[in-house]
């Protein structure tokens, strides 16, 4: 898989997992609109050619994100799935009402405004989508039914008259090819249309007592390889863009799988500096690694797990790991994420088993301690990874 950059520029108020930077290659001479077809042959659009843009392409969704040259985060996602049923009226209606409270994926921050039916058949669904650090988006959504096909279109509404106007020429050159092979789904599939395949989600900046500055979350893996020794590295600005301090580490573990996650935790050891009031975090780049050693996976082990505070102050899980697959692991690691009620994640840990390796069958006592959380703990995941050998 091609190395990719995702930067997440997040503030130090607030932080949220799910918006990212694409990075667009330099604009070619001719700006003109350029048609764009799916590689499923799902749907085809007229977008500016020079737009960056990010597909998913599987068995059940045909997706695409765009984001304009220089831009920080996807201003149009248009996405296609097989309900394998035509849709009534009142069907219809209820899987919009579904869409919009309970599968969006940033239903946690999004306020629908107002519904208007549309000449073609579609719906648009106005909203806005609150940013971190206060302020909010304007969002428009268009549903879609044709046949079978149902197609989700996601503008981030530009401030510009002639931005709008470039906007809706685009949305209105949408077509549906509903000869295009789809396996059949529900709309809970079009929940899957990602802006990129490599994500950070359940981010959040802390800091302890002694003023020591933490950025901590989990990278999501959204493609379909394997990345190992992933790079994940932050700095913290000032108002006007200037690099003040920076930091930076690996995701947690061995690896992750496609579909899987891996905590991070940058530690600023000088706090955070005065005039600092926003972060980039950036994942992945040239080195990263795809399918670069064979893993054995967390879905080969299960563990019984305990936690609690020790005399030291520290967080501590510790427990036994049973290997239920068939590979022996070498250098059996254990992976700890910590979250608070509110989700976020609040600290992030690993040690070594402390046995050479673990055959299936085999047991073994792992303990992991946590010196500094950024809050309460209120749940926390257990992974556990090896080499296989």
């Amino acid at each position: 898989m091609a190395s990719a950059l995702f930067l997440l520029i997040l503030l130090l108020t607030g932080c949220s997992g799910d918006a990212v930077v694409f990075a667009p290659t330099p604009p070619p001479p001719d700006l003109s609109p350029l048609p764009y077809a799916h590689p499923s042959g799902a749907f085809t659009v007229i977008a500016p050619r020079n737009w960056a843009l990010y597909e998913t392409n599987a068995p059940t969704l045909a997706a695409t994100a765009f984001s304009r040259p220089g831009e920080t985060d996807p201003v149009l996602l248009v996405a296609v799935v097989n309900l394998g049923a035509t849709l009534g009226d009142d069907a219809f209606g209820a899987l919009l009402d579904r869409w919009q409270t309970q599968l969006r994926p940033d239903v946690t921050r999004y306020v629908e405004v107002s519904r208007q039916a549309m000449g073609d058949g579609s719906w648009r669904l106005t909203g806005a989508r609150a940013l971190p650090g206060g302020g909010a988006e304007p969002l428009n959504t268009f549903i879609q039914r044709s046949g079978e096909r149902l197609a989700l279109i996601e503008v981030v509404m530009p401030a510009a008259a002639g931005e709008q106007a470039q906007m809706q020429q685009i949305i209105n050159s949408f077509i549906i090819n509903p000869a295009a092979p789809l396996e059949a789904s529900g709309v809970e599939a079009l929940a899957n249309a990602r802006p990129a395949s490599i994500g950070i989600i359940h981010s959040y900046a802390w800091s302890t007592a002694d003023g020591v500055f933490f950025i901590t979350g989990e990278v999501a893996n959204f493609g379909g390889t394997t990345l190992v020794d992933l790079p994940v590295r932050a700095v913290l600005m000032s108002a006007d863009g200037g690099v003040l301090a920076g930091a930076e580490d690996v995701a947690m573990g061995y690896g992750i799988l496609p579909g899987g996650f891996a905590p991070f935790s940058l530690r600023f050891g000088q706090g955070q500096p005065p005039g600092s009031v926003r972060f980039d975090v950036q994942v992945g780049g040239s080195e990263t690694a795809p399918d670069a050693r064979a893993l054995v996976s967390e879905a080969q082990f299960r563990t019984e797990d305990t936690s609690g505070f020790d005399a030291l102050g520290r967080f501590v899980v510790s427990g036994q790991i049973e290997h239920i697959g068939d590979t022996v692991a070498a250098s059996p690691r254990v992976v700890v994420t910590v979250f608070d009620a509110a989700q976020n994640v609040i600290a992030a840990g690993f040690a070594e088993v402390g046995v050479a390796q673990i055959a299936p069958g085999e047991r073994a006592r792992y303990e992991v301690a946590i010196p500094e959380l950024g809050g309460e703990p209120a749940t926390f995941s257990v992974m556990v990874q090896g080499v296989s050998r």
